[in-house]
């Protein structure tokens, strides 16, 4: 037996639409979940524009389709072309699994849900087999749900810091007060615009190292605000193309929404301060890229490295004279060709199939921005904050492909074996992950 969520709605005014879509990402963020932003129109009549949300709100849940059709109905990822053609007549019930997932990614759903349908979607219609949804009762919801608690135990422990036990982290009180704290944090976030002040990094005049947890703090801020960018970015770019605008000017525009105009040129002849700048600190990069390439002499990172990730060919350079991956980032790789081997004869209509290669892409994608690390000497606080968002970035993206695994055997779209195969793949670059999160964490104190 299942749990599942099924919902269905109207947006009561769709000029908010965008204002919906950044308080959800906001959300999404401050849950450690994922987010992407869509836009998709009936070739014929760019008018019928199909915009909102993918959320993945946990590890083993399936994603959750906050995509708004023309009427302003939620409607599914099977129901996006016959909405673009105008051929859906009805709201349609959307549907969410949550039983592979975190009881708290069950709760997060249904007040994320409760809170909408305050803000934006006052005739939204919930039925939650969990029960939830109509009573709040927990115990009744812990019974129904099919919890697997691996999913994300290790990301739980590496991003929150709680140090709590799993025995622990499952004690009714504690849970009770989780689950009480996540329902605030969601309603809160729902309920307020989405507006940011920018990221500040003081300076420190005494020249005293930064404190390491606040520190951390602000580049996860940092992160959040640039992936917001990134959606608003994307967002405006899509619409440009969809009235007929070239990649270029899609992109110049999307430029000029997000990034502030910079006085790049103060007359013809003399350069701007802030352009000189920029310019000044590309030459220091272009001269640090040249310095290291004239380098012969072999890789001092490799002593900073827990056994566990360490190996004599990462340093090595293979016969094209081109550095070979680090191995931990070489296996992520190889299990993300793994996967796509394994789902290319797969139903490409299961969006599992997507989220499973998506967040396994995460994880290559965060451990190429970090590895290789530099000495224990040389983590200063930019070293260890970029490195923590990063590795965060990687492990997140672990923890969203076991939950994917556990979707897709449910699915029937991997066989036991393979996944249990997989499985081991994940939890071994996951645990090695987390050494290296403690690695830093140590380093930069």
């Amino acid at each position: 037996m299942g749990v599942t969520i099924h919902y269905r709605g109207t947006l009561a005014d769709l000029s908010r639409v965008e204002d919906f879509e950044d308080r959800v990402i906001d959300l999404a963020l401050a849950l450690g979940g994922n987010v992407r932003l869509w836009r998709s129109a009936d070739d014929s009549d760019p008018s019928r524009m199909v915009r909102g949300l993918f959320v993945d709100l946990a590890p083993g849940q399936e994603t959750t389709s906050l995509l708004i059709a023309p009427e302003g109905w939620f409607i599914g990822l099977i129901e996006i072309e016959d909405a673009e053609k105008g051929l859906v007549t009805e709201p349609p019930w959307c549907s969410v699994k949550t039983q592979f997932g975190p009881i708290e990614g069950h709760v997060a759903l249904v007040e994320l849900l409760d809170a909408v349908k305050k803000e934006f979607v006052p005739n939204l219609k919930v039925m939650d087999e969990g029960e939830y949804w109509e009573t709040r009762n927990l115990a009744r919801l812990r019974q129904k749900h099919e919890f697997v608690g691996q999913a994300i135990n290790a990301l739980a422990d590496a991003l929150e810091k709680d140090r709590l036990s799993p025995e622990a982290r499952e004690d009714p009180e504690i849970l009770a007060t989780r689950i009480e704290r996540l329902a605030r944090k969601v309603h809160s976030t729902i309920s307020r615009p989405a507006e940011h002040p920018p990221v500040q990094f003081p300076e420190d005049d005494a020249g005293a190292p930064p404190d390491p947890d606040e520190n951390e703090d602000r580049w996860d801020a940092l992160y959040n605000e640039n992936r917001r960018k990134q959606e608003r970015m994307e967002r405006v770019m899509e619409e440009q193309m969809l009235r007929g605008e070239d990649a270029h000017d899609a992109f110049e525009a999307a430029i000029n929404d997000v990034v502030p105009p910079m006085d790049w040129v103060e007359d013809d002849d003399e350069v701007s301060e802030g352009r000189r700048e920029v310019l000044d600190m590309l030459e220091e990069l272009n001269e640090a890229s040249r310095t290291a390439a004239d380098e012969d002499e072999a890789e001092p990172w490799q002593e900073s490295l827990p056994e566990a990730v360490r190996g004599d060919a990462a340093a090595e350079d293979d016969q094209f004279g081109r550095m070979q991956r680090h191995p931990l980032q070489q296996q992520a790789t190889n299990l993300l060709i793994a996967f796509d081997k394994a789902t290319r004869n797969t139903d490409q209509r299961s969006p599992t199939v997507g989220l499973l290669i998506r967040n396994a892409m995460e994880v290559t994608g965060g451990l190429a921005q970090v590895l290789p690390l530099p000495p224990p000497y040389e983590i200063d606080g930019m070293t260890a904050g970029h490195s923590l968002v990063q590795l965060k970035r990687a492990l997140r993206g672990a923890a969203f492909v076991r939950g994917a695994l556990f979707l897709m055997r449910g699915e029937k779209l991997l066989d036991d074996a393979v996944s249990h195969e997989f499985l081991d793949e994940t939890d071994a670059i996951s645990k090695q992950i987390v050494e290296l999160i403690r690695t830093v964490r140590e380093a930069g104190r």
